[in-house]
């Protein structure tokens, strides 16, 4: 409503400023006047049906209550048993992580993460640290074109090359070609060569169960299975599911993401008889490969379905390998380092998904909250938020790496540590490639571009400057 009166009340100013009331700018007005009244009946109804909902869903649920019916009875009658589980958990979690910030004004905690993240960005500009300088897997690009790939021509394959014609060209001239919504995904992703897509998996319509897309690559002789990231309602529940849960690998217990490692579980027979069809394509005296990749939660679930299938000896004689791109954390610490014979994670900048888990989460939440009052942690006053700003606005990186060694011990203690699988390798714009710790990824770290940087597009291009 809002743009139609726009379309009709800019014109009808104009035609006035040139040349006067007149009928056509009075008509003009006219309409508009008839979509305002359209927009307020609009409104009026949206709020009565809102209210006969709300009634509606209160009275049933009072009934239910009634009754004897369990919590969250309503959800499960709805979604089903194991969505209402997976919203029960994550409103506990939330509610939880939540409760103890509910008093503070939001633009305080706001201001808070910013002095938080002015004392990080001081500690890591001071920081000398001699890292092991790497190369980059061979194939990188490839695989990350794989892993946006799966998001399909509707959201232009991750938007890999960006808001690209050259890209929807190639989607339109392989689907002239015949090719199906696979074939099409991967041309868009710029996927070159010869390929066959065997399956293609764009929409699932069960919780913990991402899109996927399995490809036999005859330019490489590998069997590829790449695994989508976020893009539903569904796969954000999986990635909030986020409660470190029981899982053994090699005879080794630890603890793993709870949402992703039901994906993973939830996808390993269907993946695996899908992936064992596409290794009979392999010309006979290729070496048996196959690639897991995915950005993201695809990154994720790759990461746990390829320990899986390695601790299950799932293809005997078969190298499997995972490149996982901006993966989550997904294992404890013993368990991440375990997979990096077959695991290698890809970090960019300040990417917050490598460093973001419920334990760093709640991180962030004790030093948000001690520079608020930090005569809570018995600290001096002078490590207030606006302290800390302060020293930021002067530039007093001193004071500020002071404040963060006294603060960071006694905020950054949350159990249930996880990090990202396997080998991890770091890459900034304008540096070269470098091996890091998962100590490296033991905080949430706040910066102007930790969301930027998570990006597929931002991903690719710091694999292609490397490469470069």
């Amino acid at each position: 409503f809002g743009v139609a009166s726009a379309c009709l009340r800019k014109p009808a100013d104009w035609i006035e400023q040139a040349a006067g009331p007149n009928i056509l700018s009075t008509g003009l007005k006219g309409v508009d006047g008839v979509v305002g009244v359209a927009h307020q009946v609009t409104i009026g109804c949206q709020g009565l049906a809102e209210t006969i909902t709300h009634a509606s869903l209160n009275v049933t649920k009072s009934g239910l209550t009634a009754v004897g019916a369990e919590d969250n009875a309503l959800w499960k009658a709805a979604a089903g048993d194991e969505m209402a589980e997976a919203v029960a958990l994550v409103e506990v979690m939330v509610h939880r992580y939540t409760k103890e910030m509910i008093k503070v004004p939001p633009t305080d905690l706001l201001a808070a993460a910013s002095a938080w993240g002015a004392m990080q960005q001081a500690v890591c500009q001071a920081r000398d640290i001699e890292q092991e300088v790497v190369g980059l897997p061979e194939h990188s690009q490839r695989w990350m074109r794989y892993a946006a790939a799966t998001m399909g021509t509707a959201w232009f394959a991750g938007l890999v090359e960006g808001v690209s014609a050259p890209a929807l060209a190639r989607a339109q001239a392989r689907r002239e070609q015949g090719g199906g919504p696979g074939d099409c995904a991967l041309a868009c992703a710029g996927v070159d060569g010869h390929f066959e897509v065997v399956k293609f998996e764009e929409s699932t319509k069960e919780l913990f169960a991402p899109g996927y897309l399995i490809a036999v690559d005859h330019e490489v002789n590998c069997v590829v299975l790449s695994l989508r990231g976020t893009c539903s309602i569904k796969d954000a529940l999986t990635d909030l599911v986020c409660e470190p849960e029981y899982i053994q690998l090699s005879g080794q217990d630890g603890a793993a993401h709870g949402g992703m490692l039901r994906a993973a579980q939830r996808l390993d027979r269907t993946l695996a008889e899908q992936t064992r069809i596409a290794l009979e394509h392999l010309h006979p005296e290729a070496p048996r490969r196959i690639i897991i990749c995915g950005h993201s939660l695809g990154a994720g679930v790759g990461a746990l379905l390829a320990a899986l299938w390695r601790d299950a000896a799932q293809f005997p004689g078969v190298n499997v390998q995972c490149f996982a791109f901006a993966c989550p954390q997904v294992l404890d610490q013993d368990l991440a380092v375990a997979q990096s014979n077959h695991t290698t994670s890809f970090i960019v900048g300040a990417d917050l998904v490598p460093r973001f888990s419920l334990a760093t989460a709640q991180d962030l939440q004790a030093a948000m909250l001690c520079l608020v009052d930090p005569e809570s942690k018995g600290l001096p006053l002078s490590m207030r938020t606006d302290a800390i700003l302060s020293a930021k606005a002067s530039g007093d990186s001193e004071s500020l790496q002071g404040a963060y060694y006294a603060m960071r011990p006694l905020v950054c203690t949350s159990p249930g540590r996880l990090f990202p699988a396997g080998r991890l390798i770091y890459l900034h714009p304008g540096h070269t490639p470098c091996a890091i710790s998962c100590q490296d990824l033991d905080e949430l770290r706040i910066s102007s571009d930790m969301a930027s940087s998570h990006m597929p597009r931002a991903y690719f291009l710091a694999i292609q400057n490397a490469s470069a």
